[in-house]
């Protein structure tokens, strides 16, 4: 936790900090008497029932606009799209449902987080990862709430928790409302983990089970005869409506179906038009045209009206390639060339080679971090002048770089390993910090004086690798969009289809000539459609509809859209019409194998070989040798026969089996050999079986186990109407 980690510009920090926050932070509502954790709302606009208990819409939303609130306090430059918004909505919902299902068990397993325990997760020597993103934030303004062991100074944090709504004040801060989130967040965070852990450690694995695991990797050789069902015609078994319905109810686990609703759209696309191309090239033109009118004073210019602004950045060939920007062209060009406009995707650019040299892929350094005060020009010329002075007393020899470190450097993360920081990469450091060692030409023990916005440096480079050649370049950028004459062009002809084409009939007929995606299946939860993109309002719709045939108009980003309600599948069993040509097969294949398990075992009476049981059925015929494997319902010849797997390894070899009906075929086995044991089971079983336990507790978390649970609870989820 020293200085240099938030010198060091790592955005996974930020982004394991945000995931964490996604999953825990709507704890704080529960705490909120009026959330919807507190039965406020009347339960006129129940979005969900979760074991008979109503989720209002307005406990719903204020939670949500809760959680967005607490991540922009976390992160100012958080952004919600369609996609982060649905993110959003689901975590939501999963803290809700989960605090309904599992606040009593919480309750009887007495699962809490005591004060010791939170205190020794917000600063203990092994902080919660939110209590030390909460650290770093404090340490700038107090740097010595970290000791020079890099721990948490219990002292210095009770001091700056007492002044906290001081501190607040002064620095314009928000450190109280911050914490009180991340304290609920981490106590929220440790009962689910405790509760997981708890699950975790019932799981238990019976010798049988674990033999059979072990032994999964054993292979029989074995001869079969064999009826395949398509070989029986089809007209001799009639299936009926009510058997189609008796076998789905009969196989609900099989035919059980979340709801979905189907629809085809036409999509009038909006395309930018000549003229639009014409504009933008006009554009891009006479910016080219000012930038050279700019010269040679165009670095005022650049920071304006590139795409990179004042951070127009050096670059290796493999990084721009990364880009799939054409890196030969771009390497090959000499420094000072302005291209010409070219096009790239839906964009126009020219670009300037500012800048070609030969810079480390990676430097070793050390620092002495100065402090500028309030920095004026009074005191950073103060603090230039004590750099001075200490980089005067190394060159004299009467002290090292490390000793000089160890007394003043400020970063208490490095001052006592010399102010080492160890090797890193181009980029990783704070602009101004990257920029002296990688850029200006530096030399293995070397010293230089560099500003950042943490203070003054004062840098050793100890050793440099990889040289590499790196091109500073800017883009100047102007994107092609469709103009208002275009979207307005678009938009009469999708309002014109859609009021000549109000019945499904009138859309089937005239969505022929259109540009038309049909059979779309939609979720009730789905925010990017299959062939279309984000599209929330169009999956809202269709489910707000009970009937097909709907017609509707939507305005989606770059297209308008009609859309056709073709299908209403309702969550449970489909119809038997619905399902009919899959379980017709089914039931057909049943009635043919119950005749064939009949023929097949009076073929075998008074004989055991295979041929001649086979030359008494019609359409039989005999495998004499087939390798199978325990681990593998795969049968050659038939394909995917789980039953005739398990017959061949649960009988004696050279045994004929009864007849026994399988997915695709009846059949009959005699296994010729099979593997007793495999080299696994040649150690303890006990061994095994406890490596295996600990595999399968290692793999569940508290997500898997509250799936699980929530499958299982009466859970009515309504928030498509609203949402």
């Amino acid at each position: 936790m020293a200085i240099i980690g938030k010198i060091r510009q790592r955005s996974w920090i930020l982004f394991g900090f945000i995931a964490i926050a996604l999953f825990i932070f709507i704890l704080e509502a529960a705490l909120d008497k009026n959330s919807l954790f507190g039965g406020g709302g009347n339960g006129k606009d129940a979005i969900a029932k979760i074991n008979g208990s109503k989720i209002t819409l307005n406990e719903y939303s204020k939670s949500i606009t809760q959680y967005e609130e607490g991540l922009k306090m976390l992160n100012p430059n958080f952004q919600v799209n369609d996609q982060v918004q649905a993110q959003i909505q689901e975590e939501v919902w999963s803290t809700i449902a989960s605090n309904k299902l599992l606040a009593d068990a919480y309750a009887s397993l007495g699962l809490s987080v005591s004060e010791a325990e939170m205190g020794d997760l917000m600063w203990g020597r092994m902080p919660h990862p939110l209590a030390q993103n909460f650290i770093m934030k404090v340490r700038e303004v107090k740097p010595d709430v970290i000791t020079k062991e890099g721990q948490v100074d219990q002292a210095k944090m009770r001091e700056f928790i007492t002044n906290i709504d001081q501190i607040d004040k002064q620095n314009k801060t928000n450190f109280r409302e911050m914490l009180g989130y991340i304290e609920n967040l981490i106590k929220d965070d440790q009962v689910k983990q405790k509760y997981a852990a708890l699950v975790g450690q019932s799981f238990y694995m019976p010798t049988f089970m674990a033999k059979e695991v072990v032994n999964s990797g054993r292979a029989a050789k074995t001869a079969f005869v064999a009826v395949p069902y398509a070989a029986i015609p089809d007209e001799k078994y009639k299936v009926s409506d009510a058997e189609i319905t008796e076998y789905i109810k009969a196989h609900k686990a099989r035919f059980e179906q979340e709801a979905t609703r189907v629809v085809d759209i036409v999509s009038f696309n909006v395309i930018p038009s000549s003229d639009d191309t014409a504009q933008a090239v006009s554009k891009i033109n006479q910016l080219r045209t000012d930038y050279l009118a700019a010269l040679p004073n165009d670095s005022a210019f650049v920071a304006r009206n590139s795409i990179q602004g004042d951070r127009v950045d050096y670059y290796s060939k493999q990084e721009v390639a990364q880009t799939n920007r054409n890196a030969d062209t771009l390497f090959s060009l000499p420094v000072g060339t302005l291209t010409n406009v070219y096009k790239e995707g839906a964009y126009y650019m020219f670009t300037k080679i500012e800048d070609r040299r030969i810079a480390p892929d990676t430097v070793r350094a050390a620092h002495i971090l100065l402090s500028l005060n309030k920095g004026t020009d009074e005191d950073k010329l103060a603090t230039n002048k004590t750099a001075d002075s200490l980089i005067q007393l190394m060159a004299s020899g009467q002290k090292q770089f490390g000793q000089i470190a160890a007394e003043n450097s400020l970063d208490q993360g490095s001052k006592d390993k010399g102010g080492d920081l160890g090797y890193f990469s181009r980029g990783q450091m704070v602009k101004a910090f990257n920029d002296q060692v990688f850029y200006k030409g530096m030399l293995p023990n070397q010293i230089a004086k560099v500003e950042s916005p943490y203070g003054l440096h004062i840098i050793l480079l100890i050793d440099a690798k990889a040289p590499t050649v790196v091109t500073k370049f800017a883009d100047f950028v102007v994107e092609l969009t469709p103009g208002d004459e275009t979207e307005k062009l678009a938009y009469d002809k999708a309002v014109t289809f859609q009021q000549k084409n109000q019945t499904a009939e009138q859309f089937d007929k005239a969505s022929k000539t259109e540009d038309l995606a049909k059979n779309i299946v939609l979720t009730q939860n789905m925010v990017d459609v299959p062939q279309i993109g984000s599209a929330r309002k169009l999956v809202q719709w269709a489910f707000q509809q009970d009937k097909p045939n709907a017609v509707e108009f939507f305005d989606n980003d770059s297209r308008y859209m009609i859309a056709k309600l073709s299908k209403v599948t309702p969550k449970g069993l489909p119809k038997a019409e619905d399902v009919s040509g899959e379980v017709t097969i089914l039931v057909r294949n049943e009635k043919k194998g119950k005749d064939l398990v009949q023929q097949l075992d009076k073929a075998a009476i008074g004989t055991t070989d295979l041929h001649t049981i086979a030359s008494k059925v019609k359409d039989a015929f005999v495998v004499d040798t087939a390798l199978v494997r325990f681990s593998s319902a795969y049968v050659a010849g038939l394909g995917n026969e789980p039953k005739l797997v398990g017959t061949v390894f649960g009988i004696p070899v050279d045994k004929v089996s009864k007849a026994v009906a399988g997915e695709q075929a009846a059949f009959m086995v005699k296994p010729k050999s099979i593997d007793e044991t495999t080299p696994e089971m040649s150690g303890d079983i006990n061994a095994y079986k406890k490596q295996m336990q600990l595999m399968f507790i290692s793999r569940l978390n508290f997500k898997s186990i509250f799936d699980a649970i929530q499958k299982k609870a009466n859970v009515e989820d309504m928030r498509y109407k609203f949402y």
